[in-house]
């Protein structure tokens, strides 16, 4: 009877061993980024919204400066990098944590589009700060699991977003502006929370770099690390396949019932959170990482040769084949986040952690900013041999990972 009682207890327990990291930083980081993600979600899901039926601004202008102030606010990452490097990053993501809060609060206050593009940023440009501060202090929370941790949080990110989704559905069912303020209102919350969770975590003492390590900028010398930038932005190319281009895709061009679209997401949402950490465990170097890669090249290239031909397919066996693509589709995305997560961190040297994540975030934003048009172009424009062309095209990134990661530990070895 005890074993019977005590056996879903322990099973749960097991779970959640397996997706939270041990107690300490990390954890408190996961808990953070869980709030921060929930935040996230109820923004970005009713902000565009709230500007169009509540500012008065016109859909294209809230699209086009979005974009543009995106663009600046890459402004920051490198140098708060840097910051974060020489002073510490705990105090630096604190201080970018209130800046963000600060920014999403006056957007309360928006009124007119000129406001409506200060606001929005200097909110961007905080958001660059938070993210390239908060990379090494990721790494010193994760120590040198510091990749499985990323993996952890990406889990965290997934269901923090997953769970507000339908919180947001309500706003945006009742369309009032009280409603989108509120949303609004609570991603500034988040913001603020998780500065003062960070204040909790131990301090993380900034270096002092000497010799060549002093050297303003030092990233934009380091070619391997560029390349692993480049890299990155190119897979970063499939952003937006799930979330825009599938759906069309599947609407105008297959026999695939509607309802379908609505489980794409949701599958690919759950097998993240379950299989991010456990399929991330082994990469225990950077050159393990990067053969990695080659394989999420594949599983890309597999899954959307196969997405391209759904259109040749009746309903039933391209219903079928869309869900297999998805789970192939969602394993590359596993195994290129985790990959890239342990390149960032293996191949930037320690005492500039910030400053290389924060042009690897730079190159990321980049990725997702282009991948709109060219994803767009290729799937919907050119059919089912643009599917493949773009499959070829992370397939190719994939490849050259390994040359790259050898390169860099060459001029690792050389400079040690």
């Amino acid at each position: 009877m005890t074993q019977t009682a005590t056996t879903p207890r322990a099973a749960i327990r097991r779970a959640l061993t397996s997706v939270l990291p041990e107690p300490g930083p990390g954890r408190n980081l996961y808990w953070s980024t869980l709030i921060n993600s929930a935040g996230n979600g109820l923004f970005l899901t009713t902000s565009s919204l709230y500007f169009v039926r509540c500012v008065g601004l016109t859909p294209a202008e809230v699209g086009l400066w979005l974009t543009v102030s995106g663009l600046i606010g890459m402004l920051a990452g490198v140098p708060v990098g840097r910051i974060a490097d020489r002073r510490g990053p705990r105090e630096t993501y604190v201080v970018s944590l209130v800046a963000e809060a600060l920014a999403t609060s006056a957007m309360l206050l928006t009124r007119s589009l000129v406001s409506f593009v200060a606001v929005t940023t200097i909110a961007f440009l905080a958001a660059s700060a938070s993210s390239s501060s908060r990379g090494p202090l990721v790494r010193a929370a994760g120590g040198e699991r510091a990749a499985q941790l990323r993996s952890r949080l990406r889990t965290a990110m997934n269901l923090g977003v997953t769970l507000v989704g339908p919180v947001a559905a309500v706003a945006i069912n009742v369309d009032s502006p009280l409603a989108y303020q509120s949303m609004i209102a609570c991603d500034a919350l988040s913001f603020a929370v998780c500065a003062l969770m960070t204040l909790r975590m131990p301090r993380v003492p900034g270096t002092k770099a000497t010799g060549t390590a002093s050297r303003r900028w030092r990233v934009f010398a380091d070619r391997p690390y560029l390349t692993l930038i480049g890299i990155n932005a190119v897979i970063m190319q499939q952003f937006p396949v799930l979330t825009l281009v599938l759906p069309l895709w599947i609407s105008l061009h297959t026999q695939v019932p509607r309802w379908v679209v609505g489980l794409v997401v949701p599958l690919n949402t759950v097998l993240v959170v379950l299989l991010q950490v456990r399929l991330s465990q082994g990469m225990e170097s950077p050159l393990s990482a990067a053969r990695v890669m080659v394989r999420a090249g594949l599983a890309f290239l597999a899954s959307l040769a196969l997405i391209g031909f759904l259109g040749h397919m009746s309903a039933a066996p391209a219903t079928v084949a869309l869900i297999v693509a998805i789970v192939v589709y969602t394993l590359g995305e596993i195994w290129s986040t985790a990959s890239v997560y342990e390149l960032s961190f293996g191949l930037a040297p320690a005492e500039a952690q910030g400053e290389y994540l924060g042009l690897l975030s730079n190159g990321t934003a980049i990725g997702r900013l282009t991948s709109q048009a060219l994803v767009t172009t290729l799937c919907l424009t050119v059919g089912t041999a643009g599917w493949i062309v773009l499959g070829l095209l992370l397939l190719g990134a994939g490849l050259v990972a390994v040359p790259t990661t050898k390169w860099a530990g060459r001029k690792q070895a050389a400079h040690a």
